[in-house]
Formats: C-alpha cells, structure tokens, sequence
C-alpha cells in the first residue's frame, strides 16, 4: 500500500510540473495569455482542492 501511494504521488508531482513547463512554455514563446490563465486556474483548482479537503478531515 506504502508503495502504490508513492507511485501515485509522485507520479502527481510529475503531471504537474509538465503541465506547468507547457503552459509557462506556451505563453513565453507566443505571448498566449489562455495559457497563462489556464495555468492560474490549474493552481487554483489544486490549491482550493487541497484546502477543501484538509478541513473536511
């Protein structure tokens, strides 16, 4: 079980910083401000997400 939730962690980690590196990417070399807002509100679901279930516990 220890396992499968390393693996699922950090396979998380992952999705989100190359998630991050497309979109940071996407809006530096085209300026493309959807990117850029995209990203936010990425962070912001994961953020409010993560606060959401931290006081329901």
């Amino acid at each position: 079980m220890t396992t499968n939730k390393n693996i699922q962690k950090y396979l998380w980690h992952f999705v989100v910083i190359f998630l991050t590196y497309l979109f940071l990417g996407s809006f530096v070399v085209s300026n493309d401000f959807p990117s850029l807002i995209y990203l936010i509100i990425f962070y912001f679901a994961m953020i409010s997400e993560k606060l959401i279930n931290k006081n329901s516990r």
